[in-house]
Formats: C-alpha cells, structure tokens, sequence
C-alpha cells in the first residue's frame, strides 16, 4: 500500500492537463567561432566572478568544509537510507494525479513510459537561471527515427548537485534558484504535480547540505505544513550581520524552514537513494560528499545485483574532458558500479558542459549546463577516449578562450586578482619611480617566487607531473614579478620631470593591467595544453552555452530503454534559438535501441 500523502501543501499547477504549443527543435549548428561572447545579465545577483570578492567567502567555506571532512565529520553516517520499495510507494503517491499506479518500477507505475528531465549546476546569473527555467518548462517537437515525436515535460525533475554559487546557502539557492525558477513555473501551462529528486555536490557541501534539504529532502508525517511560505522564501538580506548578532545573543540565525520549486515536490529523505526505475533498470542516486563515499553508502549500493544495468547519477564524472578522472572512478568503484562490464548510462553535473562517450556497453554523459558560467570542451589533443558529441566544441572554445587575457586585464574576472597585483608592485614601482630599479630585484626575486608557488597550485601539481607544471609557473611567475621593475622605470623616464605621484599612479595601473593580462596567458595555455580546464573558463565566466537532459524511459517485456535529448541555447540572455544539442538511445541487454 502507497505511504499517506505527508508532503506539505504547497499551491501548484491544476490537475486538469493543458494543451501547449511545442517548440520545434532543429539540430545544433556546425561547430563555429562565435560573432560575439554570450551576453552576461544586468539582474541582480548577478553571476559570480571567480577571481572576485563574492567567491572568496565561497573559497573559505570550501577551505573549511574540506577541513571537516578530512576530519572524518560526515552527517552522512546518522542518515539512514529507506529500502527501495519505500522510496518508490511515496514516488507513485505522489504521482497519482499523473496516473501512477502501485507497480514493481515507476516506469511501469507510469504505464510504461516515464519522462525525466535532468539539470545540473543551477543557481548562479538570475536571468541564465530564468532561461533555464524556460527550457525546462518547454515542450518540444523533433524529428525522430519514429517520425515527429514530442517530448513532453518531465514527471521527474532530477538536480544533478551544486544548486547555488558560490556556496549553496538558503540565501544564495533562494536568489540564485527557487526565486527565479518559481517566476517563470508559475506561469507555465497547468497540469498534476511532480517530483524532486536530487544528488548534493561539493558546493551544497559547503553549506553542510542545509540549503539543499531545505529544498529537496521531503518532510516528515509530523511536520509543519508550510504551504505558500516554501515557494517565497525570506532569507536573511545580511546573513553575516545576523549570524553576527545571533552569535553575540546565544541564539541561533532564523532561516526559511522550506523552500520549493513551483510544481514538484520532494521525495527522498537522504542524500543518496536507490529507485527501481524500469524493467531490469536501477536508478542510483549517489553522494560523494567532499571526498569519497562513506562505507554505509557503499554497503547500501552494493546489495543490488551487480548484473542489473543502471542509470548511475554522481556529482562528479568519471571522465571528463577527454581524461578519466580520480574521483569520478573510485566513486563508482566504491559502490560496485564497473562499466566496462555492466551497462551503466553514467549521468554527472559538476563540469559546466555537454560531453557523452561510451565505455564498453556503457554511456558516459556530463552536463553540467544548468546555470553556471561554462566549461568549454577540450582542445588540446590526445584524448584517452573518444568523445562522441558535446557542446561548444573546440572551434567555438578556443574563440572564447582567446578572450581571457583581456577579460582578466579589464577585471571582467573579478577584482581580487587584481588587487592582489596592484599590492605586490607597489614596493617594486616606488623602488622604480626613485630611479634605483636594481635595489628592487631581490625584493622582485621574493614575490616571483610568491608568483611561482601561486602558479603551481592553480596549474594542479597533484594531478600532472611536475615537469609539465614547475617550468612554466617559474617562467610566470618571474615573468609577473618583473613586469613591474619594467613598467616602473619605462614610465619613470617617459615622465621625467613630472611629479613622481603622477608617474607611481600611471606606473601602478599599467602594471596591474599588464599583470593581469600576462596571467590571463598563463591561465589560457593552461587550457590550450590540456593541464588545467577549470581555472581558466572560471576566470573567463562564459555564461553562454546552457543546457538540460530530457529522457524518457521505457519498460518492456524483455528490458527497458532509456532515450536522451540534449536541448541547448548558445546565448540565454539574448535568448538565441533553443536548438537539439544531441539524441542518443541506452539499452538494456535484453531491449533493441531505437533510433
């Protein structure tokens, strides 16, 4: 028997089902430069600038949230994950006005067909994160190897982690996501409720997972039924002044004690889950926390027979970018997932892109194109697999990565780098200005090796070999440290006889801006040869090439397929065409694809 209906009353859509208009799908374009970047938006807030004051207090939550977990605090160990079945009854309850019926899958509880739409990495520029809302909400048309087909909007919206940036507070998911998504659903076209599901990823950890139980974790029989008050939330305004004087008085910081997506509700009580999803077909919903899963978790995950093929969602990949990755593969060892031997559609977020491969009969997929700024995709060469689709491709990313020098100079990067620049050639372009450049070089040679140290820890000396890395930061970083000696007595003689103040200021600018440039460089080389891909698209912060994963899965009598459509727009804000980024089919063993 389905458990009693115990999640809270928020208002919804009608249940009377509405007729609307897809929107036809055409094909992603050829691979192209682009005239112009993808436009940021002017709503507030805006997106994060990753060299900027607003993620530095993200980088110190990590810094401390990382801290804790290598202590071994992990709230994981007091959940206590439901059997399957349980999470299943709640699902089918829930789903009741959709026509569900109590049935061994929810694919079979839905008659057969199940649709499910899949974003990951959400909460950032507001206005991306309308658009987001938009493609999501949408029905569309496309061409199909069975004919016109439409692709109705999902029954299950799954969060594939990282709901906010830069840390996934109740104050950040409520301005970066629930706000801006709830604006665009509630007009959407009415029809029945739908479910939440979720897997939390490092920047939800870095909050303790508190803004994203507050938004996905479905209530208990006895609580408070909060109705209207999840979908407008009111976070603190001042977060730091409240905790600040909750602090002072002993007490503790009121927050909002739900939030809620118009239309869908939450049914899991855990981080992590297992859902019987179709015919021979398990749904894995996986936490890694910020270093690995926990013994309970992986205990939990492997009491399923190891030959039933899987949907497997993790909140990082276990590859990327053309290279396996660490901790993407221990975490689907630790849980018993092998896909070079079992089929495993192996779905991830966390890289700000669109990329599949296949791996023996498994299909690997990341799409982390639900709101951040973009990854682009790889393009240096030797690749350790073959990469099947993704979105940009190499042509568009390297036209947007050739703009990082200059968008870093002009501080479209945020300005505590250039800060960091300005301070650190202040005593070389003083020594400079007073004529006596050469006092200024052990003083140059100390902040060089600052430089070097800096370089190194960004270009990931744990993850590539120290010849490919030390060389190239000791060249970048004298180089930096030296641009200010240069600069400084250039403009020293250029202004001879001008006031010194003038030429110190005039010196300090462009060295800052030439600094800035010159780390720009370093940053995109990174990319261009393969070290490092994710400091130098933070530092750009394209909000451009955003997409979602529509998928419908099907039971039969002798397996179950899942068939995927990856819905894209280059340009949210300017809202360019919404376009069919990439169609694939994963089957069972038993099922025959359908293309």
């Amino acid at each position: 028997m389905p458990p009693p209906d115990d999640s809270p009353t928020v208002p919804t859509e009608d249940t009377t089902p509405s007729e609307t208009k897809p929107l036809r799908l055409d094909a992603m374009p050829a691979d192209m430069p682009l005239a112009r970047a993808p436009a940021r938006g002017d709503a507030r807030p805006r997106a994060i600038a990753w060299f900027g004051f607003s993620a530095f207090w993200g980088h110190l939550r990590h810094l401390l949230a990382s801290a804790i977990a290598t202590d071994n605090v992990d709230s994981r160990q007091w959940m206590v994950p439901e059997e399957p079945q349980v999470l299943l009854d709640r699902a089918v309850a829930r789903l009741r006005l959709r026509g569900a019926k109590p049935a061994p899958t929810l694919t079979e509880a839905m008659g057969g067909e199940l649709w499910l739409d899949f974003v990951s990495d959400t909460g950032d520029d507001v206005t991306v994160s309308e658009r987001v809302a938009e493609m999501v909400s949408a029905v569309y048309e496309v061409t199909d190897g069975e004919g016109t087909l439409v692709l109705p909007r999902g029954d299950v919206l799954f969060l594939g982690g990282d709901l906010a940036y830069p840390v996934a507070t109740v104050r950040e998911v409520t301005r970066r996501l629930v706000e801006p998504w709830n604006r665009v659903l509630s007009k959407a076209p009415p029809g029945p409720p739908r479910l939440l599901l979720a897997v939390p990823g490092n920047h939800d950890w870095y909050d303790g997972l508190d803004g994203f139980a507050r938004l996905c974790q479905a209530p208990l029989p006895f609580e408070e039924n909060l109705g209207v008050e999840a979908l407008e939330p009111k976070p603190n305004a001042f977060p730091v002044l409240a905790w600040a004087e909750a602090f002072a008085k002993g007490e503790q910081v009121e927050k909002p004690k739900a939030m809620a997506i118009h239309g869908y509700f939450p049914v899991q009580r855990t981080s992590y889950f297992r859902l019987p999803l179709a015919n021979g077909l398990d749904l894995f919903g996986v936490d890694r926390q910020l270093k690995q899963v926990d013994e309970r978790q992986s205990a939990f995950f492997k009491r399923e027979p190891r030959s039933r093929a899987k949907v497997v969602i993790v909140p990082d990949p276990a590859r990327a970018w053309g290279e396996k990755t660490a901790h993407g593969e221990a975490t689907l060892a630790s849980i018993g997932i092998a896909p070079a031997e079992v089929p495993t559609l192996v779905l991830a977020g966390d890289i700000h892109h669109y990329e599949r491969s296949e791996e023996g009969p498994s299909v690997h997929v990341v799409a982390g194109g639900g709101g951040a700024f973009l990854h682009g995709a790889r393009v240096a060469g030797r690749a350790t697999y073959e990469i099947l689709a993704e979105f940009p491709g190499k042509r568009a990313s390297r036209a947007l990565l050739a703009r990082l020098p200059r968008t870093l100079a002009l501080g479209g990067s945020g300005w505590l780098v250039l800060v960091f620049f300005a301070l650190m050639s202040v005593f070389p372009l003083v020594t400079a200005a007073a004529g006596n450049a050469r006092s200024a070089l052990p003083l140059a040679g100390i902040i060089g090796a600052v430089y070097t140290v800096c370089a190194v820890m960004l270009a990931g000396l744990r993850k590539h070999r120290p010849h490919r890395v030390i060389p190239f930061s000791i060249v970048t970083g004298f180089a930096l440290a030296a641009v200010p000696l240069v600069l400084g007595a250039e403009v020293h003689t250029w202004l001879a006889g001008a006031p010194r103040m003038l030429g110190l200021v005039l010196s300090l600018a462009l060295s800052t801006m030439a600094c800035g440039y010159l780390f720009g460089v370093f940053l995109a080389v990174l990319a261009a040869v393969g070290v490092n891909h994710e400091q130098s698209w933070a530092a750009l912060g394209v909000p451009g090439f955003k997409c979602f994963m529509r998928l419908r899965v099907r039971s039969t009598e002798g397996g179950s397929t899942v068939d995927a459509w990856v819905v894209g727009q280059v340009d949210p804000v300017r809202k360019s065409p919404l376009v069919l980024v990439d169609r694939f089919t994963f089957a069972t063993p038993e099922s025959s694809p359908v293309d």
